[in-house]
């Protein structure tokens, strides 16, 4: 029976093919699609290639829709990587065609594949980002020998802030929200709703964890952490700028860290970033491993490059304007903007 590629009814078959691959990812699972449907109200598709019953590649998609930036499919939203997973080139290359039949079909601007890191698939390419990964050693012990004394010299000055370290779950949205949202305010970047955080802490119970850090009862740092095989990801993490005089920022990381080696993962990645910006320059005095983000994509005829990044200078007037909006009216407008930026 030949190959064919063709849309994915089933969640079963679907996540048993994606469990099975190792450079799948948690975004890659059909309960990612559902939580951007269920949140933001965009249409999720899956696309499977199989032969005879049997999976040999999967590609997740969402279609979004924004007046302001055009109609896309992108794999995966709201994450750093998703793309394409397949066990042989011609799944792939069916995968890819059915991807731009789709497009067509809906009259999308563009596909974006976000892949974790090359993959030969004839589109244009962007690499502008890496995630920071740390490669956690046997004991906290070493992980401590291995810092330089300057990043050990500002532990030290954060623990004797005394800033209370708390794990928490679902129960914790509001204190990291509360702190998240008032931070991306300060940054002038528009923030997503809170209930994106629930909604992301009651689908994946199993794999979210809310650090908190409180100065006396006040949250003043705070980070959800996705938790995938021997992974522990820090997608979103804030601290208030009040608070960084005390060290908050890196008594949260290294909290992170530390509790990412109590409880047997192997790595933390510390989320993505742009090199030579501030993010990166903090993240890297972890002694991070930096993987460059492969971002691929199919442009309809007359489309250019999506521009979509808050840091584009194109909307540096933008964000001047944003950090002087009351925190209030902020969370307002944010997660009216937000749900078009993946």
């Amino acid at each position: 029976m030949a190959m064919k590629a063709e849309f994915c009814p089933n969640q079963n078959g679907w996540d048993t093919y994606v469990d099975s691959r190792p450079d799948a990812s948690m975004y890659h699972r059909w309960d990612w699609g559902q939580l951007v449907e269920h949140t933001y109200g965009h249409k999720a598709y899956y696309l499977a290639a199989t032969e005879g019953g049997t999976f040999l590649g999967a590609l997740p998609l969402v279609f979004m829709k924004s007046r302001i930036f055009g109609d896309f499919l992108v794999s995966a939203p709201f994450s750093s990587y998703g793309g394409v997973l397949s066990n042989t080139l011609e799944a792939r290359r069916l995968l890819l065609e059915k991807a731009v039949e789709l497009a067509q079909e809906l009259r999308a601007r563009h596909v974006e594949l976000r892949q974790s890191g090359p993959c030969e698939v004839g589109w244009e390419e962007t690499s502008a980002k890496v995630r920071m990964e740390v490669q956690l050693p046997a004991s906290a012990e070493e992980l401590w020998n291995r810092l330089s004394p300057g990043m050990r010299n500002k532990v030290r000055n954060a623990h004797k802030n005394k800033l209370g370290i708390e794990w928490h779950t679902e129960e914790a949205v509001d204190d990291f929200y509360g702190v998240f949202a008032k931070n991306m305010r300060d940054l002038g970047t528009p923030v997503y709703p809170k209930i994106w955080f629930e909604n992301l802490c009651r689908q994946f119970t199993d794999h979210v964890r809310i650090i908190i850090l409180r100065d006396g009862k006040q949250p003043v740092a705070a980070g959800l952490v996705t938790l995938f095989r021997d992974v522990a990801e820090l997608p979103w993490s804030a601290s208030l700028r009040e608070s960084r005089k005390k060290y908050s920022a890196v008594a949260m990381y290294w909290a992170l860290l530390e509790w990412a080696l109590q409880n047997g993962y192997r790595r933390v990645d510390l989320g993505r970033c742009t090199p030579g910006s501030g993010t990166y320059e903090f993240k890297r005095h972890w002694l991070c491993k930096e993987i460059t983000l492969r971002w691929y994509y199919w442009l309809s005829p007359g489309a250019t490059l999506p521009e979509l990044r808050p840091e584009n200078p194109r909307y540096r007037w933008a964000t001047q304007v944003w950090r002087k909006l009351p925190v209030a009216v902020a969370n307002w407008l944010g997660p009216r903007i937000v749900r078009a930026i993946p």
